[in-house]
């Protein structure tokens, strides 16, 4: 009979391996194991060697003794590298060494203790039976299991319950020793799926969440490859119909989470999650995936995937179709998903760069986004087809003004030719489609074109931050703070922890007078990020119409210290200490930015800004008239902003309007309000 269950364990543990072995052979399980116990045989023999190969199923059985053991690594190693499904079960509270930690990934455990056998070997066989071990219909395989909460001895168990067996064996199949660098991070413990209360209503098992996948290698490098490769199969999955993902900013805060699958669940209300491992060496690629069901906390299925760095797309391809093989209701267009392949490369030095610059991109820094327009322009020399680089060049180009490193008419120029040359290859690309938009209302000034570019990139990628931003931003110019609201309501629902989306939708509510949710949802922005600039200057203007000076001027203070080249905090504490009666101290900091301007690029809306909430409207219109000439961002803002709003009613502010022929599209919306 071939065999379905290979057993690897220490020479220690025999004797209760011994038991199990007879439980799993009373439930009609055929079992393979070493009877003279591994660390006893002289040699790594070919009979093991052949009855790995031949199993369905290997059970590594964890205790003290067994993860010291080489040869345990070497039968994993082997059952590895032939996709063999790898099922972990604890015989005791056991200590993980750090060698091991940093390789863990979740999978299901299963517990086998002593002095509880009765009830554990239930658990074993419903373990295998979801695995495709058939066990026979007895008393053995009915038996309760007890919950894992109650069975938690020490926190070295919560460690040894998230291990992924197979991906151990890397750490020997890639170095030459077990010995695992000291500075190699560990990896926090995925808290036992029992802790978490079960939901009152089952979760929409097509609304998924793809965490970020473990590096499997040297910490640190490939980290950015590695991140890009699931970002991309991200996307992917969002261009299913029938799937809602989760945003991949709300995914990421949960990188080595120590939550439950069951607890992510119920936080983002998603039925499935996926999560896995990568493993690059040289230009080959090992994807581990894994889908888990977040109601019972269990494993749906695990695969492994193999290919090169040079067929990316098609071994994400076969991950897609894979997932949606095993959910109700999906149906894979596969011509759809290949639409996607045009933004991507083949050449791998080219991705590299590109996932080196979104990780630069995503500091927003004058270095890094400098360093952002290097690498995408290095990656186009490799791949000049390459929609994704010009995406992001674009991107990096249009963001350069926000930095300070360019004039917008300059940066737009740039931003709107690398958009152009990304759509002749790939028409439906959405960063481009959604850099465009921003970019008509901005450069061309043309809100209607506008919206049909946001519309087209929201439907390829409903979770694309930069969407949603450029979306918000059209909403915001628009002056429909309605639309705004329910438009970043969605976004919450499809990524909850995007501070972006929570400060957009704080933006509305302030403006829709509903200061409730404006600080509501503020204070969730700056609980995502603390130093995230444009929260801490929109928490300053609603503490200032309370008249808490104390308390925006230590909130502004700290933004400063955090981020000491930014105008715009400056500014905020310069407003703060003008309307607290600090009139000396506040020209002293509008003086510092006058002088600033005459030696790096200041956003004129900033000094604009300063003079308009000091009451002096002559000078504010001459900035908002430099606002005009650069081309701003937030010249078709600015109607939105509380400080602005003693200009609203000046001919010479409504002329400048005019002249831009936005006065009936954007002022005059704003003034009927």
């Amino acid at each position: 009979m071939p065999v379905e269950v290979f057993i690897s364990y220490g020479s220690a543990d025999r004797g209760r391996i011994q038991d199990l072995v007879s439980r799993l052979r009373q439930a009609g399980v055929t079992v393979w194991i070493d009877e003279a116990g591994i660390e006893g045989a002289a040699m790594w023999s070919e009979e093991i060697v052949g009855a790995i190969n031949h199993c369905k199923v290997l059970i590594l059985a964890i205790s003290s003794n067994s993860t010291k053991s080489k040869n345990v690594v070497r039968e994993l190693a082997l059952a590895s590298e032939e996709e063999k499904t790898i099922l972990p079960v604890f015989l005791e509270p056991t200590d993980i060494p750090e060698s091991m930690k940093y390789q863990l990934a979740g999978i299901q455990r299963v517990e086998y203790f002593a002095g509880n056998e009765e009830e554990s070997i239930g658990g074993v066989l419903r373990a295998l039976s979801r695995l495709g071990i058939t066990t026979k219909d007895s008393e053995l395989g009915q038996a309760p299991v007890a919950p894992a909460q109650a069975k938690r001895k020490s926190p070295a168990l919560v460690i040894a319950a998230i291990a992924v067996v197979a991906l151990l064996a890397a750490i020997f199949l890639l170095r030459p020793s077990d010995e695992q660098p000291a500075n190699e991070p560990s990896t926090p413990a995925t808290k036992p799926e029992a802790t978490a209360t079960a939901p009152d209503k089952p979760l929409d098992k097509n609304r998924i969440v793809v965490l970020p996948f473990k590096n499997i290698g040297t910490a640190g490098e490939n980290d950015h490859i590695v991140e890009g490769i699931v970002n991309d199969l991200n996307t992917m999955l969002t261009n299913v119909d029938g799937l809602t993902v989760i945003g991949s900013i709300s995914a990421k805060t949960f990188k080595d989470t120590e939550k439950s699958p069951t607890e992510i669940g119920q936080e983002l209300k998603t039925g499935t999650l996926i999560q896995g491992s990568i493993q690059k060496a040289g230009p080959q690629l090992k994807i581990n995936v894994q889908v888990i069901d977040t109601t019972s906390g269990e494993i749906n299925w695990a695969k492994n995937f193999k290919g090169t760095d040079t067929n990316l797309f098609t071994l994400q391809s076969q991950i897609v179709k894979s997932v949606g093989e095993n959910l109700d209701g999906i149906v894979i267009d596969e011509a759809k998903l290949n639409e996607l392949k045009k933004s991507g490369t083949t050449n791998p030095e080219a991705y590299e760069l590109v996932q080196r610059a979104r990780v630069l991109e995503d500091v927003g820094s004058k270095v890094s986004t400098s360093k952002t327009i290097e690498l995408c322009e290095e990656a186009l020399k490799h791949d000049p087809q390459y929609a994704d680089a010009y995406a992001l060049l674009g991107t990096a180009h249009a963001d350069s003004t926000g930095v300070s490193i360019a004039l917008p008419i300059n940066a737009f120029t740039k931003a709107k030719e690398a958009f152009e040359k990304c759509l002749k290859i790939d028409p439906e690309n959405p960063i481009a489609l959604a850099g465009l938009g921003r970019l008509a209302i901005n450069l061309d000034w043309d809100i209607k074109k506008a919206k049909a570019l946001l519309d087209r990139a929201y439907k390829r990628n409903p979770n694309e931050q930069k969407v949603l931003a450029s979306f918000g931003n059209y909403y915001m110019a628009i002056g429909d703070s309605d639309s705004l609201a329910a438009f970043t309501l969605q976004g919450i629902e499809s990524d909850p922890k995007a501070r972006f989306i929570h400060q957009m939708y704080a933006c509305a509510s302030y403006f829709n007078g509903d200061m409730e949710n404006a600080e509501k949802h503020n204070l969730i922005a700056l609980s995502l990020s603390p130093k995230f600039q444009w929260a801490i200057h929109e928490r300053s203007v609603i503490l200032l119409d309370s008249n808490k000076f104390e308390e925006a001027e230590k909130l502004l203070l700290q933004g400063i210290k955090d981020d000491p080249d930014n105008p715009v905090t400056v500014m905020s504490l310069g407003v703060t200490y003008w309307k607290w009666g600090r009139k000396e101290e506040a020209y002293k900091l509008l003086s510092d930015l006058l002088h600033r301007s005459h030696s790096e690029y200041i956003k004129a809306d900033i000094i604009a800004l300063f003079y308009s909430a000091m009451g002096e409207h002559d000078k504010a219109i001459e900035w908002v008239r430099e606002m005009k000439e650069r081309k701003e961002m937030a010249f078709m803002l600015m109607h939105r902003h509380p400080w602005f709003k003693d200009l609203y009613e000046l001919e010479e502010c409504k002329a400048l309007y005019k002249e831009a022929g936005l006065y009936e599209t954007l002022f005059q919306y704003r003034i009927n309000k």
